[in-house]
Formats: structure tokens, C-alpha cells, sequence
């Protein structure tokens, strides 16, 4: 088990993460997910998209990757609009505000580059990420399947 950490001991960046850091972290968080991850995506497949085609905010413990948010942007679309595409944690890191702290960075960012919409999709049983992303100022557009949609207007209470 690691050693207890401080907040201050978590790094945050963008983009820095490698294809591979990227998969060791999907792979270690997958669990986390309702369902699995693994039983949804082709994981290598899956890090890969995310390190070619998304910006990624992460956080960083001791050159570890302990927290990811991949985003992707769509600004030829009026108005211009940004997807979540993943959310992660892991275990040993959750509860720590790693997860808002980099929610917001990807907010201020995607807003900067033109967004004015940011979009995600989570499972309907994921009470904790609803309720993250509620406190956020997400609000419920659609459910599809077991899956709930949540919208943000950028630049409003979020």
C-alpha cells in the first residue's frame, strides 16, 4: 500500500501521459467502472483513441498516473463542443478531490479553446460520479441504454 499522501504531492499536467501509461491506468481502474471497463472497450484499442485523438488531464504521484480525464473537442460544430470520454482514479488516490481538481482544469481549458458545451455519458448505477458530476453543474440531456447523458453549459455555475 502506498504511503499516505498529501494533496500538494499530486502533480497535474496535460497531454503528458504515454499510449502505454495511459493503458496501465485504464487497466487498473477498469474494475471501477459499472460495468468493467475491459467488458465494454478493447483496452489497448481504447488508449490508444485516447492518446491520438483526445486532450487528457492527468494526475501525477511519484511519476505515476493516479488520476485521468480524456476529453475530446469539437470546435467546427456552432457552438463548439467537448465530450468526456473517460473519468478515472485510482483506488488508492479516490476521495481526494483529484477527480473535481481535474474536471476543472479540462473545464477552463475546453472553454478557453471555444466550447461552450461539455458533454458526458455515465452509468445510470454510478451514484458517486452523478453526484461528482451534479455538484459540477452537470445536469441530466438523455439516458441511452443504462447510461445517463449529463450536459454543462460552460461558463455558467460549473
Amino acid at each position: 500500500m502506498e504511503s499516505t499522501r498529501t494533496p500538494q504531492s499530486v502533480q497535474y499536467t496535460i497531454s503528458r501521459a504515454t499510449r502505454v501509461e495511459i493503458l496501465e491506468h485504464l487497466e487498473a481502474c477498469s474494475g471501477q467502472f459499472q460495468p468493467p471497463l475491459a467488458d465494454r472497450v478493447d483496452l489497448p484499442s481504447y488508449a490508444e483513441k485516447l492518446f491520438r485523438r483526445s486532450v487528457t488531464w492527468e494526475a501525477w504521484h511519484r511519476e505515476k498516473l493516479v488520476g485521468l480525464v480524456a476529453c475530446y473537442l469539437d470546435l467546427e460544430t456552432q457552438p463548439a463542443k467537448a465530450f468526456v470520454s473517460n473519468v478515472s482514479v485510482l483506488q488508492a488516490y479516490r476521495s481526494q478531490g483529484i477527480a473535481r481538481q481535474l474536471m476543472a482544469c479540462c473545464h477552463r481549458e475546453v472553454m478557453q479553446r471555444g466550447a461552450q458545451e461539455i458533454a458526458l455519458e455515465v452509468s445510470a448505477g454510478n451514484a458517486l460520479a452523478i453526484s461528482l458530476y451534479s455538484k459540477l453543474g452537470y445536469r441530466r440531456s438523455a439516458t441511452k441504454g443504462q447510461n445517463v447523458l449529463m450536459q454543462l453549459i460552460l461558463g455558467t455555475d460549473g
